[in-house]
């Protein structure tokens, strides 16, 4: 390593890509280690239930932020609202540590299929999955809200409970405008 006395920039010997890497696994292990605390602090039922609703905040602000970055107001058809799922998946969970797939069903409605969840298997590691209730769902309520859309999911399969994938079922109910 060079003399720290002479003015260099050390991040620039490091990737944009491996900046982006470091930024999201810090951000994962702060949520982990911050839900654990929680569960220690207050037990489980509190903890899913903080979980919920700090995730369901997070979900509309990192929505903003991104349709701000694309310049996107509204979504009013099912192929756009597929491609801005796809795209803020993408952005903050990317493979390899997460597979998910949306297929258009209708005018209204997608099916969501994710294969790989790097959260459901760190919960199933840690033999915590039985307590642990997923916060995708509210996470992307907090999408679904900043996008001005009311949006209803149900879930079939779960790879919480041993399923291959998660399996959601996706219905546009009013779309922004």
């Amino acid at each position: 390593m060079e003399n720290m006395n002479q003015n260099i920039n050390l991040l620039e010997s490091i990737s944009n890509e491996k900046k982006i890497e470091i930024l999201r696994k810090n951000w994962m292990s702060h949520e982990a280690r911050y839900q654990m605390t929680i569960v220690q602090e207050f037990g489980w039922e509190k903890a899913n239930k903080i979980n919920k609703t700090v995730i369901h905040e997070m979900g509309k602000v990192m929505m903003y932020r991104l349709i701000n970055a694309l310049g996107i107001s509204y979504v009013d058809n099912i192929d756009n609202f597929k491609d801005i799922c796809l795209t803020i998946q993408e952005f903050y969970y990317p493979s390899p540590i997460f597979s998910v797939h949306f297929d258009r069903e209708s005018d209204t409605s997608l099916t969501g299929r994710v294969e790989k969840c790097g959260i459901i298997e760190n919960i199933k590691r840690l033999g915590v999955s039985d307590q642990y209730e997923c916060g995708f769902f509210a996470m992307r309520s907090g999408w679904y809200e900043a996008l001005g859309m009311m949006v209803e999911e149900k879930l079939g399969d779960c790879l919480k409970n041993r399923a291959n994938a998660c399996k959601i079922s996706v219905f546009v109910k009013k779309w922004s405008k």
